[in-house]
């Protein structure tokens, strides 16, 4: 089996030197050298566009990235595995899944809660998932990540949401299976969000910092917000699908040239009338999206002119 290795960086490929973890000078990462001694059936091809903490994440970090991930001949191997910080996973996770949505070979995204010497990382556990997966021939954009319930899940990657505080990962619409005794149990459908096609290896994307993302907090001051240089504002929601429309609506309409998308919200319910509000004067719904992959998605969609922005977000 053939294997493409993408690494980037993040807390599978780091080390810690007695003052700090940081990743690893050289690049390399214990998982896979571990990996290697372990199985002899395994070819993995090595790439390193990247070598960062997923924390310091960048545009041209992403664009780099995306270069690999077109680069890839599908007809040389079995599946991709791109190796990852936790930190910024589900965005990561996002960007990767919807660059690569109809990729005829199975690609993984790989992160670990602890660098690999620890007793308790997940690291070579979540790894070694993502080779068997490849091997079983399945299909999609998969992460697979073991929570301290000791329950390895497989999420789609442009369902993901953040970590929480205790290294535990969730996707928008639950995890899309679980992986026991070696075997993927899928527990729904295979739910993924796709962009058009736009990009390609000829037309690479250029993410910049003109997305703006708002997050919903009480009190919150919108006309501190500045705008210079910001093509469309993303703002998330409450639990609840709710914002402060009361403060928020006139920011909107002092800036009536910029559109304005809201996420997570899910088709189907009913909504409270501060969101009504905010639609009703011109925020544009994302339904059915993690808030983490509609970011990047609208990044996607500030760096391309083929579609209107609200075009390119509301395509799925």
């Amino acid at each position: 089996m053939n294997i493409l290795l993408i690494m980037t960086g993040g807390t599978i490929g780091s080390s810690f030197d007695g003052g700090s973890i940081n990743v690893r000078r050289d690049g390399r990462s214990a998982v896979v050298d571990r990996y290697r001694s372990e199985h002899g059936d395994v070819r993995f091809d090595t790439v390193h566009p990247l070598n960062i903490l997923s924390e310091s994440l960048t545009c041209d970090d992403c664009n780099t990235l995306a270069k690999a991930l077109f680069d890839v001949d599908t007809a040389a191997f079995d599946g991709v595995i791109v190796t990852a910080g936790s930190d910024s996973l589900a965005y990561l996770s996002a960007f990767v899944g919807l660059l690569l949505g109809d990729c005829p070979i199975p690609v993984m995204i790989v992160a670990a809660n602890k660098i690999l010497t620890a007793p308790d990382s997940n690291g070579y556990e979540n790894f070694s998932c993502a080779v068997d997966l490849i091997g079983q021939g399945a299909r999609g954009v998969l992460v697979p990540y073991r929570n301290t319930d000791g329950v390895l899940y497989v999420h789609a990657a442009t369902d993901l949401r953040q970590s929480d505080f205790f290294d535990n990962f969730d996707s928008f619409h639950g995890a899309y299976g679980v992986f026991e005794n070696g075997v993927l149990r899928e527990k729904r459908p295979y739910i993924a969000q796709h962009i058009p096609r736009v990009f390609d290896r000829g037309h690479l994307p250029r993410i910049s910092d003109n997305a703006l993302m708002l997050t919903a907090y009480p009190m919150q001051d919108y006309s501190r917000i500045g705008t210079d240089g910001v093509r469309a504002v993303l703002h998330t929601l409450y639990h609840s699908a709710t914002l402060d429309a009361d403060r928020f609506v006139p920011w909107m309409q002092a800036h009536p040239a910029l559109p304005v998308f809201l996420a997570p919200l899910r088709s189907g319910r009913k909504r409270y009338q501060t969101t009504v509000d905010a639609i009703d004067a011109g925020a544009i719904p994302l339904y059915d999206i993690a808030p983490e992959c509609a970011y990047m998605k609208l990044l996607l969609a500030c760096c391309q002119d083929e579609l209107t922005i609200e075009n390119f977000m509301k395509s799925e």
